[in-house]
């Protein structure tokens, strides 16, 4: 009994950082978005998130994804370090959404979070031609460490990802949301399914 009510106060306490993140910003910009599915094999990408907001007096906090990418679209499953599922993120053919989560609503819209991690995923290529036409645009610059990608609505920079790949065994991206104000340091874990093949 003491388990089961110390695993229902894990979720607030996972998700607190996000709900207060997007706090008082309104409703984030959303970029175009490209059809929801992926090309190739099906891949299983389990990742850790750590996510460190700019204000210092805000906690750092980890959670695990592990995210499925397919023909169909993009499965995102979201969990707190013991493993307690907090809530799954689906995108195909019906649009982004939540189908599966241990709160009434999560903290920030699905539509937002899908599009978060599809710009860290997709090719450079993808995002050039979904943006065409808009005010938004993607500029990937090589470095020794590895890629640097920028996500620009017009002049306003409002991402940034950083590719670390060398060395190999210390791979991990770095997310830099400047519209939210937050770090989130992504890095591989356990084993993956199609790891070498990521979009």
């Amino acid at each position: 009994m003491t388990a089961l009510f110390m695993s229902r106060r894990l979720w607030p306490a996972a998700l607190l950082l996000m709900l207060t993140l997007l706090a008082g910003c309104g409703v984030p910009a959303m970029a175009p978005q490209s059809a929801p599915g992926w090309q190739g094999e099906t891949q299983t990408l389990k990742r850790k998130l750590t996510i460190t907001p700019f204000d210092a007096s805000r906690p750092e906090q980890t959670l695990l994804s592990v995210i499925r990418l397919s023909d169909q679209g993009m499965r995102v499953v979201i969990a707190t370090p013991t493993g307690q599922r907090l809530f799954t993120l689906v995108r195909d053919d019906q649009g982004a959404r939540y189908t599966q989560s241990i709160m009434d609503e999560p903290p920030f819209p699905a539509k937002w979070f899908a599009q978060r991690l599809e710009w860290s995923l997709r090719p450079e290529a993808d995002l050039q031609a979904v943006f065409k036409g808009s005010t938004w645009r993607v500029q990937d610059q090589r470095f020794e460490h590895g890629r640097v990608r920028e996500i620009l609505d017009g002049d306003t920079l409002m991402a940034r990802i950083d590719t670390i790949d060398h060395p190999t065994d210390q791979a991990h991206d770095v997310l830099t949301d400047f519209q939210i104000g937050y770090r989130m340091v992504i890095t591989p874990f356990g084993n993956t399914q199609n790891a070498g093949k990521t979009p």
